[in-house]
């Protein structure tokens, strides 16, 4: 017993496709999901190229693949070898797992197919177990995912653990109302063209903090749809045969981020690094990880010489710290959850697990925000900067919290490992509240002695 979206389809114009993926991208931003574009080919045959977008839309539920075939069929993971080879005879079904998630992740993913219907699919077929594709009634679908998770062992002490909202128990018209927002919010974004002004920060210091923190949340969605692109142009050079350095580099001149008039062109930057190294560009948490990592050095040696005098040994412990004696507990904490997954969950049954692979990446949130955002912190940007990334650990937290239950429900994880994660998650989470919490307060002072 559970509750399951199916669907299938073909878009309807392949030229749109990358319309498509920006506008999904655009929508995960601003609901707070997790998402990347995706790119692969055959390994005989580069004109089969799969493309199209992975994302993780709330906490407990499967992650959603809209993945378009060389045909313009939708695809979901399971599908991707299939379709590279050219076995599929035919647009293949794609399903996503709701009933351990929230009905709010439920009713997202709904409007995001119907939206998805009349911008791109055409002939999209879909079947709601919970119904709410065909009766839109949030009340009906509370009620539904009431009965399902109701017999789902220990589900009552999950929800309790995690603040998972009982939507059942809610008055009904607070729960019509929410599913209202999130219809209108997903398809007003689904519509509209993926174009975005540029981020300005000005001169005001009668800004409030709520407007300031506002400003650096658009800056981060702004340089992540940057990072999805720019990811999607290298893929695509390497898949019509160019080795990585190059592709990265011409990855970036395609999209404008180096060679502009009068700037400099910003090739020296691939020049240092291997194209293992280009390789892992991708990873959102790698950015993050300290100068020396698996036994790999990263480090300009002639700068590391120049910085050993006695006035900047501070400065010099920070960047070449091969223990971990300088980092913050938080951020220990989050990088022995990463080790401790992967000593958990050791078959392969287990680590090609949908929920596991959300577990992984909302670890690899928080190393990756926690490592921004508790960095010495010295002015305005710096405080933007830890505020948008504590978030972002919050999210990475929230969504590795959403995938441990499913996992012990699919026997991936044993009681005591469950509670183990749990209650190491939970910490950091309250943890990374805390942190958020005094960030506002330092900004929030900040702004006070300036207006």
């Amino acid at each position: 017993m559970g509750v399951t979206v199916h669907f299938r389809g073909t878009l309807d114009d392949l030229d749109r496709v990358e319309d498509f993926e920006d506008r999904v991208v655009d929508l995960a931003l601003e609901i707070g999901s997790t998402v990347r574009i995706w790119r692969s080919t055959a390994d005989d045959d580069l004109d089969r190229v799969i493309r199209g977008v992975i994302l993780d839309i709330a906490p407990g539920q499967e992650t959603t693949c809209l993945l378009v075939s060389p045909e313009g069929w939708l695809l979901d993971a399971s599908h991707i070898e299939d379709s590279e080879r050219g076995d599929l005879q035919g647009p293949p079904g794609s399903f996503v797992k709701t009933q351990y998630g929230s009905v709010d992740g439920h009713v997202t993913l709904i409007e995001l197919l119907a939206a998805v219907k009349q911008e791109f699919v055409s002939d999209l077929d879909v079947n709601d177990e919970g119904g709410y594709w065909e009766h839109r009634d949030p009340s009906r679908l509370a009620e539904s995912f009431a009965k399902v998770q109701a017999a789902i062992a220990g589900f009552r002490a999950l929800r309790s653990q995690h603040g998972l909202s009982a939507e059942a128990a809610e008055d009904p018209e607070i729960v019509a109302a929410r599913v209202e927002r999130i219809a209108q919010q997903v398809h007003n974004t689904l519509s509209r063209p993926s174009e975005h002004p540029p981020i300005r920060f000005t001169d005001d210091n009668d800004e409030e903090v709520a407007e300031t923190e506002e400003l650096w949340d658009q800056l981060f969605k702004n340089n992540r749809r940057k990072q999805e692109r720019l990811n999607r142009a290298v893929e695509e050079r390497m898949g019509r045969g160019e080795d990585a350095g190059d592709a990265l580099e011409n990855a970036m001149r395609d999209e404008g981020i180096i060679g502009l008039p009068g700037e400099d062109d910003g090739s020296n930057v691939l020049g240092e690094y291997g194209d293992d190294d280009v390789d892992d560009e991708n990873a959102p948490w790698r950015e993050s990880l300290p100068d020396v990592y698996d036994g790999v050095e990263h480090f300009d040696e002639e700068d590391d010489e120049d910085n050993v005098a006695e006035d900047d040994e501070e400065e010099d412990s920070r960047s070449f710290d091969p223990e971990g004696r300088n980092r913050h507990p938080l951020q220990k904490e989050a990088m022995d959850l990463m080790l401790r997954l992967y000593q958990l969950i050791k078959d392969d049954e287990g680590r090609h697990n949908s929920h596991f692979h959300i577990l992984q990446d909302g670890a690899g949130e928080m190393i990756g925000g926690l490592a921004q955002a508790l960095s010495p912190i010295e002015d305005d940007m710096d405080l933007g900067l830890s505020l948008v990334q504590l978030k972002r650990a919050l999210r990475g937290a929230a969504f590795a919290l959403g995938a441990l239950f499913p996992l012990s429900a699919e026997k991936q994880l044993d009681n005591a490992s469950y509670e183990e994660l749990r209650a190491t998650i939970e910490e950091i989470h309250s943890q990374i509240l805390v942190e958020l919490t005094t960030v506002r307060d330092r900004l929030r002072e900040g702004l006070d002695e300036t207006g």
